[in-house]
């Protein structure tokens, strides 16, 4: 009888150690959020980005794929009210390289990509959202 005693004893101790070890990992959670990519993220990733922001996000210009596409001028949306080369001082109407004054318009076939008029042509942006 002892030793069914010492064997039960033995198996109850062994599942509290295995019970203990294992609780640790099932109540750890992790959390993942994504946000939009900041002037300041952009910059520092492309010190020579030509972006602008609008409507706290920003749009980016030189996407191949977008420049492909057949796009056609819409409605005016805004214009550039400030320039600054520090991402940390961006706001909606900010941009590092277009003028200020320049105007920005939507385009029939898509929301997501704005057509910058500049004296030297028109220039198209793509807004970068994480999604």
């Amino acid at each position: 009888m002892n030793k069914r005693i010492a064997i039960l004893w033995f198996t109850i101790i062994f599942m509290f150690v295995i019970a203990g070890c294992n609780s640790n990992k099932s109540s750890v959670s992790r959390e993942w959020s994504t946000s939009n990519p900041t002037a300041e993220d952009v910059l520092s990733d492309n010190s020579n980005a030509n972006i602008f922001m609008f409507s706290d996000i920003i749009y980016n210009s030189g996407i191949p794929w977008v420049d492909e596409l057949e796009l056609h001028k819409d409605q005016y949306v805004t214009e550039i009210i400030e320039q600054s080369g520090d991402g940390k001082e961006f706001k909606n109407g900010t941009a590092n390289q277009l003028s200020i004054g320049t105007k920005i318009y939507s385009v029939k076939e898509r929301s997501d990509i704005f057509i910058a008029e500049t004296k030297d042509g028109d220039l198209r942006f793509y807004g970068l959202v994480e999604g």
